[in-house]
């Protein structure tokens, strides 16, 4: 599986759960405010805060990602491989107007700010066992069927 696969979780209606650890082994969770699809192997996370994830990180390259499908509720485990920061560029100007977007939206326009955009390796992606929902059935092209009625 790679991650053209499960593309739907990243839409960002449901937080991804990243763990990390500690170099003494403590763990850590943390919620992400987004995460940016790069290609089949790669994914961008938001750095946001200097916090204990982004000291576990640095410290050991390695965290595991829970992702959720938003309409089937499936549930995803990646292992991740943490390979840079990229404070400037294309993929942070992106993910910085993406970030503006959801502050805006939630009335949080002056705590939300990007730090950097986190270039991760995908190692492993698993299913979660587990009965997920059926999906949903394929969207009508609507505009098609306009375009239909029209030469009608």
């Amino acid at each position: 599986m790679n991650l053209d696969a499960i593309r739907e979780c990243f839409d960002g209606s449901i937080p991804g759960v990243m763990a990390t650890c500690a170099p003494d082994g403590t763990p850590n969770v943390a919620y992400l405010s987004q995460i940016e699809y790069l290609d089949g192997s790669h994914l961008a996370l938001s750095f946001q805060f200097f916090n204990k994830t982004r000291q576990n990180i640095l410290a050991n390259p390695q965290a595991r990602l829970l992702l959720i499908h938003p309409q089937t509720a499936a549930m995803y485990r990646l292992s991740l491989h943490y390979l840079r920061t990229e404070t400037e560029g294309p993929l942070f100007e992106r993910m910085r107007a993406k970030l503006a977007g959801i502050a805006s939206h939630v009335g949080m326009g002056g705590v939300f700010r990007l730090k950097g955009s986190d270039v991760y390796r995908v190692q492993a992606i698993e299913q979660v066992p587990g009965r997920p929902l059926p999906p949903a059935p394929p969207r009508r092209n609507l505009l098609a069927a306009t375009r239909h009625a029209a030469q009608r």
